[in-house]
């Protein structure tokens, strides 16, 4: 069993990146036993004594036989193999939907073990667009029921669109749960100042979920609000790559003082989600 001929080395449910996991499992062996690739390639029966090197640098990828191999080779249990065997796709994968995917195969096999932990519960806060507008809403809607609870129908409906309930609770057991809000003795919700942090893949996983998410919110927006209350508009234009740059730092720069109005905001009435959308549609072939 992997966990615990490695005492001193996080578990294997721990990691989401194989190759950092092989190479932090390579580093610990060789400070413990003198450990050498050649020993590695030895170990799970590969003919190249770089192999191990050329995985953790990326310059090659796990097969499914060489996936088995390195299960076998490591004395994984049988849980820990099936987290390792959906790892390598995931950290290999090319395109959001796949690793999307498998780290939800991933998450999955950790929950069925009772160990998800944080980290897992802060992907889940990306998940659903209107995590983020309930955190916002909690503590500008009194929705408590009179006898000391809390109608989480009437928060539900004032979201645009509106959700179910349940799903209105969920939500802010989750925000509960990871110290974005809080109950005070008289029943209302706060915001708190923490924050959302897990490492760069899942965080980078999470980021074009909650993109895709948001993008789908804002083509129901014309049937959800008056013209009045939105500003929708498009621009399709030809530029240079140096003038993709000067545009995409204006951009940034009018997000901070978007950012820096709402902070100065005295008498928050409602919540806005505004999207900054550049990205090419077409693109002439240098060749």
């Amino acid at each position: 069993m992997f966990t615990k001929s490695v005492q001193n080395m996080k578990t294997i449910y721990e990691y989401t990146d194989y190759r950092l996991f092989l190479k932090e499992y390579y580093e610990e062996q060789k400070a413990d036993k003198g450990f050498t690739y050649r020993d590695f390639s030895r170990l799970t029966g590969m003919n190249s004594t770089s192999w191990l090197l050329h995985l953790i640098k990326g310059t090659k990828n796990l097969s499914a036989d060489s996936i088995v191999r390195v299960a076998k080779a490591l004395k994984f249990t049988k849980a820990e193999a099936d987290y390792f065997e959906m790892m390598v796709p995931f950290t290999q994968a090319r395109t959001n939907g796949v690793k999307d995917h498998y780290y939800q195969r991933m998450l999955a096999l950790k929950r069925k073990l009772k160990i998800a932990k944080i980290g897992e519960e802060q992907y889940d806060y990306y998940t659903k667009w209107y995590h983020p507008v309930i955190r916002s809403m909690v503590s500008k809607v009194d929705f408590g029921d009179g006898r000391g609870g809390h109608d989480f129908g009437m928060l539900a409906r004032c979201l645009m669109p509106p959700i179910p309930a349940r799903e209105a609770k969920k939500s802010v057991q989750l925000l509960e749960k990871l110290g974005l809000i809080a109950e005070g003795k008289d029943g209302r919700y706060t915001q708190s100042n923490a924050v959302i942090s897990t490492g760069d893949e899942v965080a980078s996983l999470n980021v074009v979920n909650y993109h895709k998410q948001v993008s789908r919110l804002a083509e129901g927006a014309h049937d959800l609000s008056s013209k009045e209350e939105r500003d929708i508009s498009a621009l399709t234009l030809g530029i240079s790559e140096e003038d993709f740059l000067r545009i995409k730092a204006r951009i940034q720069a009018f997000r901070k003082e978007i950012m820096d109005i709402a902070i100065a905001s005295k008498d928050p009435d409602r919540v806005y989600q505004l999207n900054f959308q550049l990205f090419p549609v077409g693109k002439a072939d240098r060749k």
